[in-house]
């Protein structure tokens, strides 16, 4: 039986990294045409072109094509999961947002070959598995090197491969969560099923508490530049792509949710 993976992969950089990054998907496609006797392509256009490859040679649906990540390539997509985003954030970066689903494990040297490629634009990815006990987490795509991040590798499972238990009537969630807990106690992790929920909710609150005032962020990143204060700034990138990779635009929907999954775990365990 096969088993699904999840991914999003977020970079975050300035009009011109963003310029490099698009260009690069495009070019590994070989779709690329340079502009001719005319400016050079916007962003919005470059974002276009790839949409508009994605539509003719993809699945339905897809916005871009994992083929288009690297020229080289370890891992795949499901036809018709991948998705690609580009949005100016408020701070005045852009960060360009990829999401897909895969019967393969997440290729971290796929993505390190377009952060080569497009001059070493910070990229942060979460990915995780149906089986919770295979890799979770998130990878760092940073100063030309990738690595892991251990922290928050539970609270990525249940937010990529089961959304929080977002929809479910709360008797399934539960015993979704029960399911997870017993693996949690039988490998020894440090944390329960209660101390999930709560992880969860307090990572969404802290990231949209620290992005809550774009303008001024942008302004402090602006700063950093004038003052070549460069380990600040990752900082405030890592914040942005982060912001993006867990959708804190959709905080109140997730925090009812884990609030009411939480209320639902309590009283169960009460009245055991």
């Amino acid at each position: 039986m096969s088993t699904l993976y999840k991914a999003r992969v977020c970079a975050v950089g300035r009009e011109e990294d963003v310029s490099r990054l698009l260009t690069c998907l495009l070019m590994n496609a070989g779709a690329y045409d340079a502009p001719e006797d005319r400016p050079p392509y916007s962003i919005g256009e470059l974002e276009e072109q790839v949409q508009r490859y994605a539509f003719e040679n993809g699945g339905q649906g897809d916005t871009f094509m994992y083929e288009m990540v690297s020229t080289m390539q370890w891992g795949d997509a499901e036809d018709g999961s991948c998705r690609m985003t580009v949005e100016r954030h408020g701070s005045g970066y852009y960060a360009v947002c990829f999401s897909y689903d895969s019967l393969h494990a997440f290729q971290p040297h796929d993505w390190l070959n377009l952060h080569l490629a497009c001059g070493r634009v910070l990229m942060v990815a979460l990915r995780a598995s149906e089986d919770f006990l295979m890799d979770k987490g998130e990878v760092i795509f940073s100063g030309g090197d990738v690595r892991d991040n251990w922290d928050a590798m539970t609270e990525c499972w249940l937010y990529l491969m089961e959304q929080y238990t977002c929809g479910l009537p709360p008797e399934d969630a539960v015993e979704k969560l029960r399911r997870m807990g017993r693996i949690m106690e039988e490998e020894e992790y440090d944390a329960g099923v209660r101390d999930t929920l709560l992880s969860c909710m307090h990572l969404l609150r802290g990231l949209a508490e620290a992005g809550a005032d774009p303008e001024k962020l942008g302004q402090a990143m602006h700063l950093c530049l004038e003052r070549r204060d460069y380990a600040r700034l990752w900082q405030f990138e890592y914040l942005i792509a982060q912001w993006y990779l867990w959708e804190v635009q959709h905080l109140c929907k997730w925090t009812a949710c884990l609030e009411s999954v939480l209320k639902a775990w309590d009283e169960e365990e009460n009245a055991g």
